[in-house]
């Protein structure tokens, strides 16, 4: 019984100190953030990630936040697109159907 204990004493402090250690990487990473530049997408991979150039792309090989900010606003935007057709589309099926 009390080596069960035991064995949940220790897990519990495991996860605790992953928890921490967690926690003080963030802090961290917030406090030293690495130097991102722009660059222009080279391989067949980045200029799929960037839409042919579109969306900046930063040196560690992701989108910045310029970028990703960009290409939500053109998902938004086509997905508005996409619904605004098709009410129109409903719209019109029902005005012939009646």
């Amino acid at each position: 019984m009390s080596e069960e204990l035991s064995r949940r004493a220790a897990k519990k402090e495991q996860k605790q100190r992953d928890k921490e250690r967690q926690r003080v990487e963030k802090a961290y990473a917030k406090a030293h953030p690495t130097p991102i530049t722009v660059v222009t997408p080279e391989t067949r991979e980045e200029m799929r990630l960037t839409r042919k150039g579109r969306y900046e792309l930063g040196s560690d090989g992701k989108l910045t936040a310029n970028g990703k900010a960009k290409r939500l606003t053109h998902r938004y935007n086509v997905a508005i697109v996409c619904l605004v057709l098709l009410i129109i589309a409903t719209y019109v099926f029902f005005f012939f159907v009646n």
